[in-house]
């Protein structure tokens, strides 16, 4: 974003990748934002994470090398890049902090039988394969500007007995939570016509314009700067005398600060994590 232009649909474009985020997708373009985070991020060595490709199929094997204490207090199984954003960054929540993501529970298969899901996945999506210190297994599937973050079960995927994986619920604990965000992971399977645009929703809206809100005021923009990203000069010189405007900017502002300094734990991830501790000298 830049101040030359405030009126330019570019700026508003530039966040369109937003739209097809999952919350817990959202919960890291918040966190990325926060400065703490970014000063603990900062300490971590490129080195300290293991990356590999698979032998046989074109999937991204990612394991740490290291304890994750940093990168754990923020509810992470390691550190990502900040730099990169909710599609393209390996952010993957631990089950702490993300407790109703969606699982797949890995049993052995014949040599007959198929796995459906691994066999649609595969030809079309991007997946990587992640192990945390503890030798539990992660999978990010991206597709479409989509992404899934599937925590998996039973036996390993990287064992060398065949397997069959199958969506599952273990727990009753946040139920429909969970078929919520399962019925939504199958977006990334989508084969239909795209929409022309993004396409929000009253809550990805408000979302978007926070994250917008803070980076406005990382540049040193005004309420009323940013008020004309959002709505633009001409409804901005119409209304900004009255309340109106200035209370939903404000608005945007405390609520975009609250989930960029710990509200993303409980109102996206569905956590009660508590607040990450003091970050490293």
């Amino acid at each position: 974003m830049t101040r030359s232009d405030l009126d330019s649909a570019e700026i508003l474009e530039a966040y369109d990748y937003l739209s097809p985020l999952s919350p817990d997708r959202w919960a890291w373009e918040f966190l990325r934002r926060n400065e703490e985070f970014r000063r603990d991020a900062a300490c971590v060595n490129a080195e300290d994470i293991s990356e590999k490709t698979a032998p046989c199929v074109d999937v991204r094997l990612l394991r740490p090398r290291t304890d994750q204490t940093l990168s754990e207090r923020w509810g992470l199984i390691f550190m990502p890049d900040p730099e990169r954003d909710a599609y393209h960054a390996d952010a993957v929540w631990n089950r702490l902090a993300f407790p109703h993501q969606v699982e797949v529970n890995c049993r052995p298969r014949a040599l007959d039988q198929r796995c459906e899901l691994w066999d649609r996945s595969i030809p079309i999506c991007d997946i990587t394969h992640i192990t945390d210190m503890m030798g539990r297994e992660y999978l990010l599937v991206r597709r479409n500007g989509v992404v899934v973050q599937l925590c998996c079960t039973g036996i390993s995927l990287l064992g060398l007995e065949p397997v069959k994986m199958r969506l599952t619920i273990s727990d009753v604990d946040g139920y429909d939570h969970r078929v919520k965000l399962q019925k939504a992971a199958f977006d990334i399977y989508g084969d239909g016509p795209h929409p022309p645009g993004p396409v929000w929703t009253k809550t990805t809206e408000v979302l978007r314009n926070c994250v917008i809100t803070l980076d406005g005021l990382e540049q040193g923009m005004s309420h009323k700067e940013i008020a004309i990203v959002l709505y633009g000069s001409k409804r901005v010189e119409e209304d900004w005398g009255g309340s109106s405007m200035k209370h939903a900017i404000h608005y945007l502002v405390k609520k975009g600060q609250g989930l960029r300094d710990g509200g993303f734990r409980k109102e996206l991830l569905g956590s009660d994590l508590a607040p990450a501790g003091p970050h490293c000298a």
